[in-house]
């Protein structure tokens, strides 16, 4: 039997966020966590004012009078505490120091608040069952709410919960009868759920503000290279047509701007990891006159997966998952096509034998496109980069073996690639193109049911019949408009 070893940089990560640790290279993100906690924060600290005052008034009848107020009274010397630094300091979270700071507060300050709903656990629980359970009930909604509400400063969130969950499992557990111990259990087995959502939480949070602040750089740097460029291209066409008539001296000119654009070229060969994550972008903007393409191909694929999902041929890869994974890497089945020169991609009308044999490298300029990104980012197996490439490359096979580029029969074609192709040959047939116009709905169904076993997979032609009036609703809801638009909505 294989047990899994964890990664020791995984562990390290895991922990940095658990301690929220905080340095020079991380500044940027933990300052973008601290201004996201500063938001929420005077609204939590107000709700807590109020359920405190709330507490006391239920608790009147069944705790002393005096500790009440005593313990109502720190609390709100603690809130005080935490306005007025809110009010005069909420801005100050730029340099490493500021950011420190806050983090001690708000884990000192969140650890202090939870360990005074835990005295109020202890010190006013009730004899009656009833009042038991009411009091359980508001700190289950305290430590639930938390770590729901406000995930993005672990320390905090985790002081907060074992301040208020320890002291209240053991005043349970301190009855010391069937009941309570069955209660005990109860409120363990809501802790670790309410921690390992917390966790959950806190990881999208991170990996999303991360992912913003990564996006943002590879947008400057292309934004950069891309002028650069477009600089080099000018100062050559510039040179052109001041050396005319010069023929040595042209010739050295174009030398020197012909290497010039290629040390261009070559440095961008060395953010390949940029290019390869702005392909996406790029084919949708280049092959200008598919409009909502993308997104009428994305729901098509999504249709089909969902009539087949209780497929016995398709049961254990449909999931619910997988059906969202599809949706989302249809727009890369023509991510090659920003390697095919524009001569071609743009021609209005039929292409000679030899342009097509251009054409039809997309496929696999498409797949080598993913399988450069999966390398780049050190992700291996990863099922989204494996199911995008089998679509890039696979979605002009064909069942029956004529298709391209490598002839696959049948269940030799991934199953994405093959819902794949009846989408995308549905829209070409029936949205209008420089060369061809549109094909009413029911032509092409006939042309898709007469391709079944020919061109397409049986089972995803059955499921095509069976959603045939939702394609109709797609195709209408999604019909091309300004190509602007479209990009825009795909990207939203």
């Amino acid at each position: 039997m294989m047990i899994a070893i964890p990664n020791l940089a995984s562990l390290r990560l895991n922990l940095d966020d658990l301690l929220f640790h905080i340095d020079e290279e991380n500044l940027r993100v933990r300052a973008e966590q601290l201004r996201t906690r500063m938001t929420v924060y005077l609204p939590l600290v107000l709700s807590q004012v109020a359920l405190q005052f709330l507490l006391v008034v239920l608790f009147w009848e069944h705790a002393p009078h005096h500790w009440l107020l005593a313990w109502l009274a720190v609390f709100y010397a603690l809130h005080t505490v935490e306005i007025v630094k809110w009010a005069l300091h909420r801005k100050r979270l730029n340099t490493l120091q500021e950011c420190r700071d806050w983090n001690i507060h708000f884990s000192v300050i969140s650890l202090a608040a939870g360990a005074l709903w835990g005295t109020a656990a202890v010190a006013f629980f009730p004899d009656d069952i009833g009042y038991q359970s009411l009091l359980i009930c508001i700190m289950l909604g305290l430590v639930a709410g938390a770590v729901t509400m406000n995930p993005v400063h672990p320390p905090a969130m985790y002081g907060y919960f074992f301040g208020i969950m320890i002291p209240l499992m053991g005043r349970v557990a301190f009855e010391n009868d069937t009941i309570h111990w069955i209660l005990v259990l109860m409120l363990g087995i809501f802790a670790v759920v309410v921690l390992l959502s917390g966790r959950g939480l806190n990881r999208t949070f991170l990996l999303t503000l991360q992912q913003g602040f990564e996006n943002l750089s590879l947008l400057q740097q292309l934004t950069a290279q891309k002028q650069q460029t477009e600089e080099a291209r000018s100062q050559l066409e510039r040179a052109n047509a001041i050396l005319q008539g010069n023929e040595h001296r042209l010739e050295q000119m174009v030398q020197e701007r012909t290497a010039l654009l290629r040390q261009r070229t070559e440095e961008m060969v060395a953010i390949k990891d940029t290019t390869i994550l702005a392909l996406t972008s790029l084919a949708g903007t280049r092959d200008n006159e598919t409009g909502n393409h993308i997104l009428r191909t994305q729901r098509y694929v999504r249709n089909l997966a969902i009539h087949l999902r209780d497929h016995p041929r398709f049961r254990d890869f449909l999931t619910s998952e997988n059906i969202e994974m599809l949706y989302k890497i249809a727009p890369l089945h023509d991510i090659g096509k920003v390697g095919i020169p524009d001569h071609i991609l743009h021609k209005p009308g039929k292409l000679t034998p030899e342009e097509f044999e251009i054409m039809k490298t997309h496929t696999t300029l498409g797949g080598n496109a993913i399988s450069g990104a999966e390398n780049l980012t050190n992700v291996r197996n990863s099922p989204f980069l494996i199911a995008a490439r089998q679509i890039a490359i696979g979605h002009h096979e064909k069942w029956d073996g004529s298709g391209y580029p490598f002839a696959l029969r049948e269940e030799h074609i991934p199953l994405p690639a093959r819902l794949m192709a009846l989408a995308d040959v549905y829209d070409a047939m029936t949205c209008r193109r420089v060369y061809k116009s549109p094909i009413a709905h029911d032509e092409v169904a006939d042309v898709i049911i007469d391709g079944k076993g020919k061109h397409f997979d049986p089972d995803v032609v059955d499921a095509f019949i069976a959603a045939m009036d939702e394609f109709q609703e797609i195709a209408a809801q999604y019909r091309d408009r300004e190509v602007s638009a479209a990009i825009a909505q795909a990207a939203v």
